[in-house]
């Protein structure tokens, strides 16, 4: 259907779109609202309703009359009426003013005039009817009475629905021989509780009971979008915005061998040579690639726009529904300055491209780029440009046979990963997926997204928790496997344990042992791709620098654009704020009432459901730690880097457009091959020198781990999740035989949950996913997306000539405390990751679980192969006795017997109960035992692993588990 017409009172949107619009095509028109005047009742006798609306001579001549009437024969000079079954225009107001008073706590601005309505009997029916038709004034400023349902001080609350009841009762009540005083404090209950009801009262009181039942928390919504119907509010949308129509009208034409190989490219990296591209290729197609562009660049800035209209409206004012000559509705509005809402938004997420040749230092940086972690972050140009070339690539690789991909990982503490009391899809990560799967897809891009991060551990203590949480050690699990775990396909990795902060605006300082181990996670990350090359987001400002000036990584930190978040002043003018900006950029007098948990945190464990009864019993919310950040916060920092990275790929846009019109199609190499780039990044790094980069190497100090770990690509396995390919990222991907049982947890239920209500944007909320159309069901944040997606010791008396006798596979191995091979991370995976029985709050969706294969004495060998150190490193992260134990519970908890045997390439080491507490290494989270640490060797040969325990009679205190093995 062709799009209604439009009509605009001042202003353009930022594309230059139309604006107001006619959505009724074959409705009947709905009539306008009354003008503001003062209104009269006309006479009607007590035992009858009053007759319906007449035109507007009968109406002025009852009025007129009804006037004569009163003037002659006053109060209660009205023949055949008893005076006594009126309100008079005393009470009446008195009434109505009492209410006001009470609901908003002021006096109205404009008082009501109503004179002798009667009520007996139906009279009471009769004077809502008629006041449902003449009500025209205004009470307490701008909100609306309009009683049709009584509609009391809210500006688009109906409560028609909610009242019906109450208004029959209060008229059975109304009877001419019972009617006393009382009658009129029955009709002020009434009202008073219909108020409770309405969800869009202001006091701050009413926000608080109806927040809790319907987790909007009192949002009152965008006033351009409050009132309009859902097919009146997308056409206003769309000619606001726009809406992506782009189609291949060629796309039968189009190659039917694929072309986009490794093979027909000759590397791996899909730098396919310009002379490759068949002629009926999209990419050589000068009328399909202009218009690709064209409708992409559109797409983006729409994208971009969105954003900022989440906490800023859509920027309309003085939105009205009118009929027109034809009888159809139109929508009219006047719209902000484009030019100044583009200035806002520019400063929200203005992004800093700083020199790091002359800014040497966080404080320098900080009068470089004065408050960036409050808006989006800084880089540099050449970075950005190489931000750029990551997504030109993925869009250039696109073929009929499939998407190019673009992959962003999110690690860190878990704070940052959204633990503590939200959801997965609330987390920062989560919100970014949710927001650009789809966009992405319209690009002809797959969006790959993981979040690898572990929830807090419950039995550390306070200190023990911090020193995990503080500069990202908790890390360092997934560090030394980097390759295998995050990904070896990984174009953009978030590291955000600096912006995981209390309050918004600080960014915390590194030690030198978090400083340490973030190069080593930078450095690995460098590494690790086959045909990718990290863009590194977050972290120490000092590490980041040498490697950009050094080793020409793409580097920057993110800021959460929180200085371009509407302020919440108070608690009644949260409501006036874009719900999700609510309670969200407080000054110092606020920042205790925001912080509150009801303002920062929703959940539910559960939503009722007739196919599936949880075992055990569900919690009502997930449990909220007190150090965690709010979903509010998350969403913030989600959307801004979503909106980064779209200004990325609007620049690289514009960039391919401006060559091809020179240069023409397809895109010279030149400008979108990748494979030279990584090849030099990772050149460079492996040769870093120590004079210019010493903090990774240190870590052969402070954590006995070699020093050439900081120039190798380290792999690994693990049991934990989430993780990268977990089918072959898993311990027992390397299990001679199948030893282990239990290798799946068992799903109480799989497939999409049922909606959660506090996934549901409240109505009249400027929703992003809308404007960008990329949603199936409007109206949701949540969107479940389609599947995919320490140096050892050399002591020669623990080293052992090559053994003689057979190693053979234990049985009795467990895998224990997994989630299964469903989690990677992503959004979509949840519906086959975790969903335990054992599970209290099934809706969390979060991934994190530290599996291990378990086993004791009596199992015997855990025999692993198919590991290929080239570097001649290898070590295992063990757990011992009850799980998460400290090293001095674990240590006391072995008997004097213990017995450690590890046998490595056919060179056995047996380590008693002193020699392993020496040699096994505890950082943050770890207990990290180095099995093999030989300099000498370059050759990635196949090894086998096993180890066992001895000498424990008492089974249950020598239990332990293999949770990762790393190699390199």
């Amino acid at each position: 259907m062709d799009p209604p017409s439009l009509t605009e009172s001042g202003g353009v949107d930022d594309d230059g779109g139309a604006a107001g619009f006619d959505a009724t095509a074959g409705r009947q028109p709905r009539l306008a609202d009354p003008p503001e005047v003062m209104f009269e009742l006309p006479p009607v006798r007590s035992s009858s309703l009053l007759p319906p609306s007449s035109s507007s001579s009968s109406s002025s001549s009852s009025s007129s009359s009804w006037r004569a009437a009163a003037a002659n024969g006053g109060g209660g000079g009205m023949r055949g009426v008893d005076c006594d079954d009126y309100v008079d225009e005393f009470e009446m107001e008195g009434l109505i003013e009492t209410f006001d008073r009470e609901v908003r706590g002021r006096p109205p601005t404009r008082s009501w005039t109503a004179v002798g309505v009667p009520v007996g009997g139906g009279g009471f029916v009769a004077a809502l009817s008629t006041l449902r038709r003449l009500v025209p004034s205004k009470l307490g400023g701008s909100s609306r009475i309009s009683l049709d349902g009584i509609r009391v001080g809210a500006a688009d609350g109906a409560l028609a629905r909610r009242c019906s009841y109450l208004a029959a009762m209060c008229s059975l009540a109304w009877e001419p021989r019972n009617r006393s005083r009382s009658a009129i404090a029955l009709l002020f209950v009434s009202l008073l509780f219909t108020a409770i009801l309405t969800e869009n009262d202001v006091a701050a009181w009413h926000r608080s009971i109806f927040g809790r039942i319907s987790g909007k928390k009192g949002a009152k919504g965008d006033p351009s979008l409050v009132g309009l119907t859902d097919d009146q509010r997308q056409w206003l949308l769309k000619s606001l915005y726009g809406s992506y129509t782009f189609y291949d009208g060629s796309a039968e034409d189009r190659p039917t061998v694929p072309y986009m190989t490794a093979e027909n490219a000759n590397n791996t990296y899909l730098d396919l040579p310009e002379e490759k591209f068949p002629m009926e290729s999209w990419q050589a197609d000068a009328v399909y690639a202009n218009h690709f562009l064209d409708a992409a660049e559109k797409l983006v800035k729409r994208g971009q726009q969105a954003i900022f209209a989440t906490y800023h409206g859509l920027g309309l004012s003085d939105v009205r529904v009118t009929t027109d000559e034809g009888g159809g509705e139109r929508v009219d509005y006047v719209r902000e300055d484009a030019e100044q809402r583009s200035s806002r938004r520019s400063k929200m997420f203005h992004m800093e491209e700083i020199d790091l040749n002359a800014v040497t230092s966080a404080d320098l940086l900080r009068s470089a780029a004065p408050a960036w972690e409050r808006k989006g972050g800084w880089t540099t140009e050449r970075s950005f440009n190489g931000l750029e070339r990551r997504l030109i690539h993925a869009m250039m690789t696109r073929s009929e046979s499939h998407n190019g991909n673009f992959t962003v990982v999110f690690t860190g503490s878990w704070q940052s990963m959204g633990y503590g009391g939200n959801h997965a899809w609330q987390s920062t990560a989560g919100v970014f997926e949710t927001l650009l799967k789809g966009l992405f897809e319209k690009l002809g891009v797959n969006l790959v997204v993981r979040a690898i991060g572990l929830p807090p551990l419950s039995n550390l203590s306070t200190e023990e928790q911090t020193e995990l949480i503080d500069g990202g050690k908790s890390t360092l699990l997934h560090t030394l496997g980097w390759s295998s775990i995050y990904g070896s396909d990984v174009d953009m990795v978030v590291w955000d344990d600096y912006g995981a902060v209390d309050d918004g605006g600080s960014v915390r300082v590194a030690d030198e042992l978090s400083t340490q181990l973030f190069d080593l996670f930078a450095r690995q990350a460098l590494l690790s791709g086959n045909t990718s090359l990290p863009f590194i987001w977050g972290g120490d400002f000092e590490v980041l620098r040498y490697l950009h000036n050094y080793a020409d990584a793409d580097v920057g930190q993110l800021g959460n654009a929180l200085a371009g978040v509407p302020e919440t002043t108070s608690e009644i003018s949260a409501s006036d704020l874009p719900w999700p900006a609510q309670f969200l950029n407080c000054p110092a007098n606020m920042q205790e009432t925001c912080e509150k948990e009801e303002y920062q945190f929703e959940s539910r464990c559960w939503v009722e459901r007739s196919d599936i009864t949880p075992p055990m019993p569900q919690l009502d919310h997930i449990p909220i730690i007190p150090s965690a950040i709010g979903w509010k916060m998350q969403k913030l920092k989600g959307f801004t880097l979503a909106y980064v990275l779209l200004t990325a790929t609007l620049d690289a846009l514009f960039e391919w457009s401006e060559i091809t019109i020179s240069q023409g199609f397809p895109l010279p190499d030149e400008h979108w091959h990748i494979g030279e780039y990584i090849k030099n990044v990772q050149d460079k790094v492996k040769s870093l020198d120590e004079s210019v980069a010493p903090h990774c190497f240190k870590l052969e100090k402070s954590m006995n781990l070699p020093r050439r770990l900081c120039r190798h690509k380290m792999s690994g396995r693990t049991e934990y999740t989430p993780r990268a390919n977990p089918l072959t990222t898993s311990i027992r991907s390397l299990l001679l035989i199948d030893h282990v049982s239990e290798t799946r947890p068992s799903l109480l239920y799989d497939g999409e949950d049922v909606v959660n209500p506090f996934s549901e944007i409240p109505r009249g909320e400027v929703d992003a996913l809308e404007i960008f159309g990329l949603q199936g069901k409007r109206r949701l944040r949540q969107r479940f997306l389609s599947s995919k997606n320490v140096t050892g010791t050399t002591a020669t008396d623990d080293i052992h000539r090559r053994r003689t006798d057979t190693i053979t596979p234990g049985e009795g191995w467990r895998l224990l405390h997994s989630y299964g091979d469903g989690c990677d991370g992503s959004l979509s995976s949840s519906n086959t990751c975790g969903r335990l029985s054992s599970s209290n709050c099934l809706l969390e969706g979060h991934q994190g679980s530290r599996g291990g294969i378990w086993g004791n004495q009596t199992t015997g060998w855990l025999v692993l192969r198919g590991i290929k150190p080239e570097n001649g490193f290898i070590a295992l992260n063990l757990d011992f006795g009850r799980r998460n134990q400290t090293r001095r519970e674990w240590h006391e908890s072995l008997p004097e017997s213990f017995m450690l045997e590890c046998v490595t390439g056919g060179k056995s080491k047996r380590l008693d109960k002193a020699k392993f507490a020496d040699i096994i290494k505890q950082p943050p989270g770890m207990s990290l035992l180095v099995i093999l640490d030989d300099q000498k060797s370059g050759e990635a040969t196949d090894v086998e692993v096993a180890v066992r325990v001895l000498g424990c009679d008492d089974h249950a205190s020598c239990q332990f588990a293999v949770t990762h093995v790393y190699w390199s």
